[in-house]
């Protein structure tokens, strides 16, 4: 079932993290429903032996500070819970600005080794790019025992482009 929010509704973006066990998704998200919430975008994963997860949920204005307290203050076996307030009245009609001017995917893969994630982030910030998605994997090599490193991402520049922009100088 897909609730369509109207303009009287509040947005809330929640972030959670800790020790990963089933049913987690399940009982924050029942809170989100008990209080006549919707999940809009939202993304999880397993980060060794942790989970994380974040959503975008739209509530009526009405609950929407209940709904902030129960989830901040849900006593979930090893969990942490923040939300934050997006101002936004509703997040899929308005215009985005800056406007993007650029977005590109970036991928590396190879031998892993100290500080990579922070060489590519510096590369991309260096050259105007913000980071829209990244996610890093490690998996051991086929041959030879070592760690392979992988990372699969999108970054954007805003407009105005400055005139030297070159996203293959990124390369």
């Amino acid at each position: 079932l897909r609730c369509f929010s109207t303009s009287s509704d509040q947005y809330l973006v929640v972030n959670a993290v800790g020790k990963d066990r089933t049913g987690i998704v399940s009982e924050l998200t029942k809170l989100v429903t008990d209080a006549g919430g919707n999940v809009g975008d939202s993304q999880a994963a397993k980060l060794g032996s942790h989970f994380s997860l974040m959503m975008h949920l739209s509530v009526p204005s009405g609950r929407a500070e209940a709904l902030r307290n129960a989830l901040e203050g849900c006593v979930l076996e090893g969990m942490s819970v923040i939300c934050f307030e997006d101002d936004a009245v509703d997040p899929n009609a308005v215009e985005v600005t800056p406007k993007i001017g650029y977005s590109g995917e970036f991928s590396l893969s190879g031998a892993d080794n100290l500080g990579i994630v922070h060489r590519l982030t510096s590369a991309l910030s260096r050259n105007g790019l913000s980071i829209d998605k990244m996610v890093t994997a490690q998996e051991e090599a086929p041959f030879g025992g070592s760690t392979l490193f992988k990372v699969l991402g999108v970054a954007t520049a805003s407009e105005p482009l400055s005139m030297n922009f070159s996203p293959d100088r990124v390369r």
